[in-house]
């Protein structure tokens, strides 16, 4: 994986106060056009980091029971899943302590899976490579978007990237989505924009409207609680909001009733 140089420290949208640029779409063609089309850089973490979160939630872990039984015939796999890893090095040691149900390749095969300002993140490979195939990755910026397909159009064709701002999402009224997964993406909009709170409320509305009873929606972000939770757990969205550490970032879990 290249790593890129972080931008400054991100600081929270006020009145006064915000990110010049992380709101504008100039700013992330610009950024893209510098990178190159054969730049990977992924926020925060790797997809093998919360996996754990991942598989629990969309209830593709066996019961421990049976996972300590597999584990007694193969030395090479843990009992339980271990704890979420504080960074992108303990990405194996996670996946190797993961025993998943008999179904579970079956199951993520046959989830819609929509990744919702991918950027040039390895996010939708990861996720390809762990068996789930049927996935959409947006981003409001045409020229990621064009990258992204460059790159995987003779390496995994399967992979779907749609120009789309998660704001306004324009899916056919009956598409849904299992599992939706955002990195990154609230944070930019809640400092990259002098209208923090109606912007991120735009993103999570069109991504409620696309969620059907049962999915599920994870956002990973460097927000604590006490910055995030008054924007998830507002009564208009009919989801049930679950929250973990990992390491210096969060991972969020909205169920949709």
């Amino acid at each position: 994986l290249l790593k890129a140089s972080p931008p400054q420290k991100h600081k929270e949208s006020s009145a006064n106060q915000y990110v010049t640029g992380y709101g504008d779409k100039e700013y992330w063609d610009e950024r893209y056009l510098k990178s190159g089309d054969a730049r990977r850089f992924d926020w925060y973490l790797r997809y093998n980091a919360f996996k754990p979160t991942v598989m629990e939630a969309l209830g593709l872990l066996k019961i421990k029971s049976d996972s300590k039984e597999d584990a007694a015939k193969d030395k090479n796999v843990k009992a339980e899943p271990s704890s979420s890893s504080t960074d992108n090095n303990n990405d194996i040691e996670n996946e190797q302590s993961l025993v998943e149900s008999e179904d579970s390749a079956k199951r993520k095969a046959s989830l819609r899976v929509l990744v919702v300002g991918c950027g040039n993140s390895a996010l939708t490979e990861d996720l390809y490579k762990d068996g789930f195939i049927n996935s959409v990755s947006i981003d409001y910026s045409e020229v990621v978007i064009e990258q992204m397909r460059k790159v995987y159009q003779e390496r995994i064709p399967d992979l779907r990237f749609e120009t789309m701002d998660v704001r306004t999402m324009k899916f056919p009224k009956d598409a849904f989505f299992d599992v939706i997964f955002d990195k990154g993406t609230l944070d930019t909009l809640l400092c990259g924009s002098e209208n923090a709170a109606r912007t991120a409320g735009m993103m999570l509305f069109h991504v409620h409207k696309v969620m059907k009873s049962g999915s599920v929606f994870f956002i990973i972000t460097y927000g604590a609680p006490d910055t995030r939770l008054s924007y998830l757990q507002s009564s208009r969205y009919k989801w049930n909001v679950k929250h973990a550490q990992l390491g210096k970032r969060y991972i969020y879990t909205m169920t949709k009733r």
